[in-house]
C-alpha cells in the first residue's frame, strides 16, 4: 500500500462518517508519507461530468484513514524514486509504504514488529 494506490475502506467509524466516508467506499492514497499509522485518502464522485450532472456531483472528500481499515483494490505504478521525491525533505527514513503487513520506509526499516499488527 503506497501513494496513488486505490484502496477500499473496510469499516465505518464515527470519525470517518463525520467526513461522509463509509465502509466499502473506494478512494486513492494522495500523500506519500504515513503519519500516525494512517494515510490521507481522497474520495471522488465517480459520476461523469456532463452538462446534466455538473450541479449534482459531490465535492471530493479528504479523510485520514487508519492503515488497518484499508484494503488495496488497485496498486499504482508509483516507484520508490517517486516516493522519495514526494517525502518531506526527501528523507528515505520517513515511513511511506505497507508491504507484507509491515509499515516500512525506503531503507526497508519496519515500524511494527508483528505483521498486520500496526500498533506492535
Amino acid at each position: 500500500m503506497k501513494l496513488f494506490d486505490k484502496v477500499k475502506v473496510l469499516v465505518s467509524k464515527p470519525e470517518y462518517e463525520e467526513q461522509e466516508v463509509y465502509k466499502g467506499m473506494v478512494g486513492t492514497i494522495i500523500d506519500a508519507e504515513i503519519r500516525g499509522r494512517s494515510f490521507h485518502v481522497i474520495f471522488t464522485d465517480p459520476t461523469p461530468f456532463t452538462e446534466e450532472t455538473m450541479y449534482s456531483i459531490k465535492p471530493d472528500i479528504l479523510c485520514v484513514i487508519d492503515i488497518k481499515d484499508l484494503e488495496v483494490v488497485e496498486e499504482s505504478d508509483c516507484t520508490d524514486d517517486y516516493l522519495l521525491i514526494n517525502l518531506p525533505k526527501q528523507n528515505p527514513k520517513w515511513f511511506c509504504k505497507v508491504e507484507d503487513g509491515y509499515i516500512i520506509n525506503l531503507l526497508g526499516e519496519k515500524l511494527n514488529k508483528i505483521p498486520y499488527d500496526y500498533d506492535s
